[in-house]
Order: structure tokens, then sequence, then C-alpha cells
């Protein structure tokens, strides 16, 4: 997709005011995850509602801008982004070439060894794999098509719209949900009968393992 320039243009991509803000049109291409994994039954979900409104030029236009990327500048002026990772990969999938970015703060004179310590310090780092293994930053996916995926991730997201917990604004609660039904629901389970996957962790979003979890809903 190929949208229309605006005023001012730096190496990035084109800049846009939205609210007060400036939005910058960025590559999907060259956007930086600073998590390892999504959940793909929920990135195909909103891939077929990109899908559905990609032809409507000016609805599709207003979708994008209302959902701009938050991300980072970081060394070499690269955008880490530290939200809506799913998005940005329904995008993608969906064949769209670039979003809006909202830079949220541009650390790009750190050393890449003082950046990845000043994205961990602020929580904007989520360094585990699909089997809940830390990593090291330099891990991470290059890109968003190189997110892999976590069937508990997508477990997390089935049980939140099942009201199993709520929404919160906490960074990677939800992976923080996912890990917690790792400990207690087999693999093999969500493979083999995924509602029997909700249902028992529903059951367990009701239990005192579960207090200290964000969006604690019991």
């Amino acid at each position: 997709m190929h949208m229309r320039d605006a005023e001012a243009r730096d190496d990035r991509g084109s800049h846009r005011s939205s609210r007060n803000a400036i939005l910058i049109e960025a590559p999907l291409a060259s956007l930086r995850p600073t998590q390892m994994t999504v959940g793909m039954r929920s990135v195909t979900r909103k891939m077929r509602k990109v899908e559905r409104r990609v032809g409507k030029r000016r609805k599709f236009e207003k979708l994008l801008l209302n959902r701009p990327i938050p991300a980072v500048c970081g060394p070499g002026g690269d955008f880490f982004i530290v939200d809506h990772h799913h998005f940005g990969m329904a995008l993608c999938l969906a064949e769209v070439e670039t979003a809006y970015v909202r830079v949220i703060e541009d650390i790009s004179s750190l050393s890449r060894a003082a950046f990845w310590r000043r994205m961990e310090d602020a929580g904007r780092l989520y360094l585990y794999d699909e089997f809940g293994r830390r990593i090291q930053p330099a891990l991470l996916p290059p890109s968003l098509h190189a997110l892999r995926h976590d069937p508990y991730r997508d477990l997390a997201w089935e049980v939140r719209e099942a009201e199993g917990f709520h929404k919160v604004s906490e960074p990677y609660a939800e992976f923080r949900w996912a890990n917690f039904f790792r400990d207690h629901i087999a693999q093999s389970t969500i493979r083999r009968d995924p509602k029997e996957a909700v249902r028992q962790a529903l059951k367990l979003c009701k239990s005192r393992m579960a207090a200290r979890l964000p969006g604690y809903a019991h």
C-alpha cells in the first residue's frame, strides 16, 4: 500500500501530524520487534479484518491513523516497536507496505549494548521464546515476518476474549498469563482440543494462583 506523501520527510519515512502528535509513515519491513513471539490465531483474525478494509482507501488510512505503532528510535535510526506486534504482523501478511509509527523516545545516540540495557530497564523488552525460555536481545527477530508462534499466547488472548481476565495497560501482561497457562495446561491439549484448553484456562483464572497476575478478574 502506498499512502499519500506528507509535507515533511526524512530518511525514515513521511511525517504527519495527528492530534498534536507527529506520526511517521514507515515501511513495515523496517520495524524491529521487541518480543520473540505472537499468537498466530490472533494475527490471522486481525489480518482478515485488515483485508476487508484495505480496498477502502479513506477508511483504511483512518484505521492506520487511529492505530499508530508505538516505537523507540534506536541505534542506526531503526524503529523498535513496543506494542501492536500482532497488528503489525497482520498488516504484513495482508501485504500492506507501510504503517504509521508514533515515536515515544529517541535514544539512537546510545551504543547497542546501552540501548538494550535502557530498553530492558524501562520494561520495553520481552526476552522469552515460544517455550518460555529467556533469550538474549540479539536473538530477537529482525522483522515482523520473523516473529514465532506461541500457542500459549493465543490461549491467553482467547481467555481474555472470554473475559477470563481484564485487558490492562501493563506491558506484556498477556505473556504473563500465557506463561501461567504454560505451567498448568499441556500443549497437546491446546492442539487436540482448543475449547477444552480454554475451559481449563478459565478455571485457572479463578484460582488463588492467578490472583497476582495483571487483570485478575475474580
